[in-house]
This record gives C-alpha cells, sequence and structure tokens, in this order.
C-alpha cells in the first residue's frame, strides 16, 4: 500500500513539473531518481591475495607435488629386495627316476649387490627433485599474488575512472542548468543549451560504460577466488600511494628468488641425473646362500652362487651422453634465467619510475592547475567574458589529465607487483592466509 501511495505521489509530481515545462516551452525531461546509497563491504589487497591463495588450485596442485616428491625420495633410499627360490632336481622322471626317492630340493636366497654409488646417486636425484617441488610451489604462489594484485589494480584503476565519470555528471548537470538559464535570460544562443544537454548526455553514457568497466574488473578479481561475484569494494584509494621503491633492496634480494633457485636447482639435478647414469654403467653381482636335500640319502648341503652380468652390448653410454647434454642445457638456461630477470628488473624500474614522476606531476602540478583554469573560466563564463564552449574545454583538459593520471598510477602498481613478484617480496605467509604444515 506504501508502494502504491509514493508511485502516485511521483507521478503526480511529474505531471506537474511537466505541464510547469510545457507553460515556459520547454521540453518535459524525465524526473531524476534517487537510487539509494548501498554501501558494500570494502575488500582490501591483502584480503584478496589471501582468499586468492586459499583458493588456488596451483597452490594445492604444488603442494601435492612436494608430497610425491617426498614419497618418491623415500622410495630411492630403498635397497633391492631379496630373492627366494625353490628348486626341484630329478623329479617325476622314467625308470629309477620315476618317484622322489632321488629328487634334490635346493632353497636359495638371491641379494643383488648395487656397485658404483648407485643408491647414493639414486638418493641425490630424489632430493634435487624435491627441491624443484618446493621451489615450484613457491614460484606457483607467487604467480597466484601477482595474478591478483594486478587484477586488484585494475580494480582500483576501474574505481578512480567512475568517481571522475562521476564528476563529469555532476559539471555538466551544472553548467546545463546554467547555460539553460542563461538561454532563457537571452544570453546565450539556444543552440548552446542543445550542445550542453549533448554534453550532460554523452557524460551519462560514460559513467555507464565506467560502472559496467567497474564490474567487470571486480568480478575478474573475485574470479580469483572462486566467486566471479561484484558485490563487494575496493580501496581505491590505495591507488594513489605512490612511494618509492628501493632499487638496492631489490637488486640484493635477486640471489635468493624463486625463479633463480629453481635454475640451479635444475641444474644441480641434471648433475644427480649424470652421476646416476654413470653408476648405472657398473653391473651389479648377484650373491645367493641356500640348502640343498637329497632324498636318496637324506643329506643336505650349502649353496652358493654368484652371478655378475657381462658388459659385451649394454654400458649405458647413450643416458650417459643424454644425461651430459642435459646437464649443459641446464647450466646454459641458468645463465638465461639470470640474465633474463636482469632484463625484466631493469624494465620495470624504468616504468616505475617513469610513471611515478608522471603521477607526481599531475598530482601536483598539472591538475591543480587545470581545476584552477576551470574556476578561472568558470567565474569568467559568469561575467560574460568567456564562452561555454571554453567551460567544456576546460572540462575536458581536466579530465584528460586525471585520466592520464590515472593511467600512470596503474602503471606504477603494476610495476611494483611485477618487481615484488621478482624479486620474492612475498615470501612469509599472509594475514588470513591458511598454511599447510
Amino acid at each position: 500500500m506504501k508502494d502504491m501511495l509514493a508511485a502516485c505521489a511521483a507521478a503526480v509530481v511529474y505531471g506537474l513539473v511537466s505541464q510547469a515545462w510545457a507553460q515556459e516551452g520547454r521540453p518535459a525531461d524525465p524526473p531524476v531518481v534517487t537510487m539509494p546509497v548501498v554501501t558494500m563491504p570494502v575488500v582490501t589487497m591483502q584480503d584478496a591475495i589471501a582468499r586468492a591463495l586459499q583458493a588456488a588450485p596451483s597452490i594445492s596442485a604444488g603442494e601435492e607435488a612436494v608430497r610425491a616428491s617426498g614419497g618418491a625420495l623415500r622410495q630411492a633410499r630403498a635397497r633391492p629386495n631379496p630373492t627366494a627360490s625353490f628348486q626341484a632336481d630329478q623329479l617325476a622322471g622314467s625308470g629309477a627316476f620315476s618317484g622322489i626317492d632321488r629328487a634334490e630340493f635346493s632353497i636359495s636366497v638371491d641379494q643383488r649387490i648395487e656397485r658404483g654409488g648407485k643408491r647414493r646417486a639414486r638418493v641425490g636425484l630424489a632430493e634435487a627433485d624435491r627441491d624443484l617441488a618446493r621451489l615450484s610451489a613457491s614460484i606457483a604462489r607467487h604467480e597466484v599474488i601477482f595474478d591478483t594484485r594486478r587484477a586488484y589494480v585494475e580494480a582500483m584503476a576501474a574505481a578512480a575512472a567512475l568517481s571522475i565519470a562521476e564528476s563529469r555528471v555532476d559539471a555538466a548537470r551544472d553548467l546545463e542548468q546554467t547555460v539553460s538559464g542563461r538561454v532563457r535570460s537571452a544570453r546565450d544562443p539556444a543552440a548552446a543549451e542543445q550542445r550542453v544537454a549533448a554534453a550532460a548526455l554523452e557524460a551519462r553514457s560514460d559513467v555507464e560504460q565506467a560502472r559496467y568497466a567497474l564490474r567487470r574488473a571486480k568480478r575478474q578479481l573475485s574470479a580469483l577466488w572462486g566467486e566471479a561475484d561484484d558485490r563487494f569494494d575496493v580501496d581505491r584509494a590505495r591507488l594513489f600511494d605512490i612511494a618509492p621503491v628501493d632499487a638496492a633492496a631489490l637488486t640484493a634480494r635477486l640471489d635468493d628468488v624463486p625463479d633463480l633457485l629453481a635454475a640451479r636447482a635444475t641444474v644441480q639435478r641434471a648433475a644427480a641425473a649424470l652421476v646416476l647414469e654413470r653408476a648405472r654403467a657398473r653391473q651389479d653381482p648377484t650373491i645367493g646362500l641356500g640348502l640343498r636335500q637329497f632324498q636318496e640319502t637324506d643329506d643336505v648341503a650349502a649353496i652358493v652362487s654368484f652371478s655378475m652380468p657381462l658388459a659385451f652390448f649394454d654400458t649405458n653410454k647413450g643416458n650417459i651422453a643424454r644425461a651430459a647434454a642435459q646437464r649443459r642445457r641446464a647450466d646454459l638456461l641458468a645463465r638465461d634465467a639470470r640474465l633474463r630477470l636482469d632484463r625484466a628488473l631493469t624494465a620495470d624500474l624504468e616504468t616505475l619510475n617513469a610513471a611515478h614522476a608522471q603521477a607526481r606531476a599531475f598530482r601536483d602540478e598539472i591538475i591543480p592547475k587545470a581545476r584552477t583554469a576551470l574556476d578561472a573560466t568558470r567565474a569568467g563564463y559568469a561575467r560574460g567574458a568567456f564562452s561555454y564552449l571554453d567551460i567544456l574545454d576546460a572540462q575536458a583538459a581536466l579530465e584528460t589529465f586525471q585520466t592520464r593520471e590515472i593511467s600512470a598510477l596503474t602503471r606504477f602498481h603494476l610495476a611494483k607487483a611485477s618487481l615484488d613478484r621478482l624479486s620474492a617480496a612475498y615470501d612469509g605467509p599472509l594475514a588470513g592466509e591458511e598454511t599447510s604444515k
């Protein structure tokens, strides 16, 4: 009932307003409906990272890889199993050997003896695999953090762009009202009203596009923790926090970053694989001990056996050559990883410094002067010194500078996220992050 009364009241007000506008010879504008302000929870960047780490399948996959490498290491430590054998001779033949009276029964245990350090080499390779699995899990964790930070920066930029678009709507509305009054008093031509009305419509359209972009950015962000929802807000003020970066501290951490450690671990694994292949070239003897029973005399005798493969054809040279080539390849890739890391660090630092300088210039100098120019143009327009086109130009210039500032801030934060990814800034657990033991 209350909703019906409210709707009727709105219809009456709208009719009266439309009639008043019609009496003045102006078209009736639709009523402005004010939507209630909905306060959404703010998800900070740390919260977003912790949620993404908790939900990322790659994190769980890395943990399983570490567990698998632990199982492989336990298996590598195992020695060869002995072999038990039973043998019956002179049994079920013909004539005097038709029964079991002259049968001979043998029971023996054979054990293969590993030579050449095979077990030690096998354990070394398994340990290298375990180290690689741990480093791969760390790299996967840093990748999730970087992806989340990048998505969060894009959401902050979209939120800031929406604020600019909404400010443009407010400015266009104020200018539209001012120009309409001047047109009615014959101080501006009628075309001026249509011009600013078109600008106001364009501003409203830009707001809708900015809202769509923000919803999309927030859904891209929340998809990282498996929700794809936009019913939250981001800490947009963080976008304007551009504290300088200590390049020396970043460089000091480079020797211990997961990417380089993984490259070195790959070299160690290749070396361990080469040691194992060389050990496999050594032949392993088999020693057997047992007993033999003679049914005819009921006597028992010991059996000792020894066997050794003869390395006439297979000396494992092909596998040794392959492992040696892989060892050299791992060395070259480790050197390339360091070069690529240095290049990426240099590029990110240059991008960050350039973006920092540009953002500070827009914040401290360009945008304040553009606002002052806009205020002066509005005051001059009220005195008749400028036209409404001058106000539109001044507003467009201010919005362009604000948009470019957001672009510079976005580049700064993306470069900062990349630098933190390269230097492994997030090595410890974050607040709210669940870690498995």
